[in-house]
């Protein structure tokens, strides 16, 4: 393991450049109503769709909750699975889902201290939504084993709160990797935890976003989003074990490149992309175009599979010579790379990682400390994209203890 406090030296991206346009802050959405009273929710799947007349509210309060059970559960502790207000990017109101675990026993003084925690790429079918969890899940290997780490975090007497993101497991398209919606998300889970029922105090008002790759991402735009966001609740620090980023630039590369086993992230981001209000029509070629349909009802790991994406090499996807600027252009808006958050930032990184490339991480330490942001980066020898969740949690669990005080 080698520890890095990073300087004001920058060092050369290797993918792309960075785009320091900044994303224009939607109009808040109801932000003075009065929420209607939380209700106890729907049976089995149902409980995850929400008909405009409930979507009317301040974001972050409660549409419904239930006790939560089984595979994404938290031992020692309290589990809800909760249906919450947010709003997109484009300022319509939205149900987001997400799960609360909040430590059996009596809160300490000030609350237990809360860790929204961010999950990496499931997919962009509502079926691939974490809080779905169960042993025949078709992510479940992936959710546990950020279940093991998140766990140990709850046994220290942190309360976890994790959201699905946007259009994840609720109606509408997920905006996977679209930072302005999964740091609203992750804000918002974090204002509807303190709006369940409870005795006062029992959470406290200060958070830490922290994710694991796609969540990474995540945890980064919500240290951007949060302070306008929900004010009332301080965001002290955010961690990104191997976050996405520097993607606008690989994307844009692989376009013309023979590769294959990364194909199926590729209907994720297209997905993505359209939620930000740009057309792909005419980007595709036909063989990908028949295949998009696929991520509506298949996670990651099923996209790839030899009879869906993975049977298409990625100079396969997209057609040569379309006009690329508005799809490339919105990819570049949602670089992490860009943001100044006002927090310190935590970065680790496997240089073993083949999904996320710790050359990506390295760029992304370095532009986010020309930003003025305060950087810690840690790199772990010989670990891969998953295992740097567990390599990580000595050195993330002492950082946020830091920032709380703790010892």
């Amino acid at each position: 393991m080698k520890r890095l406090l990073v300087g004001g030296a920058v060092l050369a991206t290797a993918l792309t450049s960075v785009v320091t346009t900044t994303s224009a802050e939607a109009r808040p959405h109801h932000a003075a109503a009065s929420a209607p009273t939380a209700v106890a929710g729907a049976v089995g799947d149902a409980f995850y769709q929400a008909p405009k007349d409930l979507l009317d509210g301040p974001h972050g309060s409660v549409i419904r909750r239930r006790p939560l059970h089984g595979d994404a559960a938290y031992d020692g502790a309290r589990n809800w699975l909760v249906l919450y207000r947010s709003v997109t990017p484009q300022g319509e109101p939205v149900a987001v889902s997400g799960t609360v675990a909040i430590p059996s026993g009596q809160a300490p003084k000030g609350g237990w201290p809360v860790i929204s925690w961010l999950h990496g790429t499931t997919g962009v079918a509502d079926v691939c939504a974490p809080s779905r969890d169960a042993a025949d899940h078709p992510t479940h290997d992936y959710l546990q084993v950020m279940h093991e780490t998140v766990q140990r975090w709850v046994d220290r007497g942190y309360a976890v709160v994790a959201t699905d993101y946007q259009g994840l497991g609720t109606d509408g398209q997920h905006s996977y990797l679209v930072g302005e919606a999964e740091g609203r998300a992750a804000a918002d889970m974090v204002r509807a935890a303190h709006k369940m029922p409870g005795p006062p105090g029992q959470l406290s008002a200060e958070w830490v976003a922290a994710g694991h790759s796609q969540g990474g991402h995540a945890a980064l735009f919500a240290a951007d989003v949060a302070p306008r966001w929900t004010p009332e609740l301080p965001l002290i620090g955010a961690v990104g074990l191997a976050p996405g980023s520097q993607l606008s630039g690989f994307v844009e590369q692989i376009r013309n490149l023979p590769l294959r086993g990364i194909t199926g992230f590729l209907p994720l981001i297209i997905r993505g992309v359209e939620t930000t209000g740009v057309s792909t029509d005419g980007l595709l070629t036909p063989g990908a175009d028949q295949l998009m349909s696929h991520a509506e009802d298949r996670c990651v790991g099923q996209l790839n599979a030899s009879d869906s994406w993975g049977a298409l090499s990625t100079d396969q996807v997209f057609q040569p010579g379309a006009d690329f600027a508005a799809f490339d252009r919105a990819m570049a808006d949602n670089e992490p790379g860009r943001l100044a958050p006002s927090v310190p930032v935590f970065l680790a990184q496997g240089d073993g990682d083949t999904t996320v490339l710790p050359a990506w991480t390295q760029a992304l330490t370095s532009q986010l400390t020309a930003n003025g942001v305060a950087v810690t980066s840690e790199t772990y020898a010989g670990v891969d994209h998953r295992g740097v969740i567990a390599a990580s949690y000595d050195d993330v669990t002492g950082w946020i203890d830091g920032l709380h005080g703790q010892s």
